[in-house]
């Protein structure tokens, strides 16, 4: 990739350039570390697609129960069982979302671009450090 250096006239310019890349790159680093890592300890979301598909079927079969039956104890209980699955249920739809296979590629796809972008800037900090030596 070829960059103007050649239109930096001083060296004062050139270490303002180099000063300003070189934190743009420890943040991109930063970033693909985070990214790494996040990748390495992915969760697989099988296990929570099965969960929640129990879960929802908890959820079927007890709603109507809970319609049917008169006032009371058992049905102030079975009230309470049915809202614990519905909100088992919501933080399990939120956790295959985030853990699904589609935020994986995502994920894999943001490492990929970051990486490539730290290539380039590399490749503009070698460039600018070579100015800086001529002038």
């Amino acid at each position: 990739m070829a960059f103007s250096v050649n239109l930096l006239a001083t060296a004062a310019q050139c270490d303002a350039l180099l000063a300003t890349k070189q934190r743009e790159r420890t943040g991109l680093v930063n970033r693909l570390n985070n990214l790494t890592f996040q990748l390495a300890n992915w969760n697989d979301s099988t296990s929570a697609e099965a969960d929640l598909a129990a879960t929802q079927a908890l959820i079927a079969g007890l709603t109507p129960v809970v319609n049917a039956l008169a006032d009371g104890d058992d049905k102030r209980r079975n009230q309470n069982m049915l809202n614990r699955y519905e909100t088992r249920a919501n933080n399990l739809i939120g956790r295959v979302e985030n853990y699904g296979t589609l935020a994986l590629l995502e994920k894999e796809l943001d490492r990929d671009t970051v990486a490539g972008n730290i290539a380039v800037l590399d490749t503009l900090i070698a460039a600018v450090t070579a100015r800086r030596a001529v002038v």
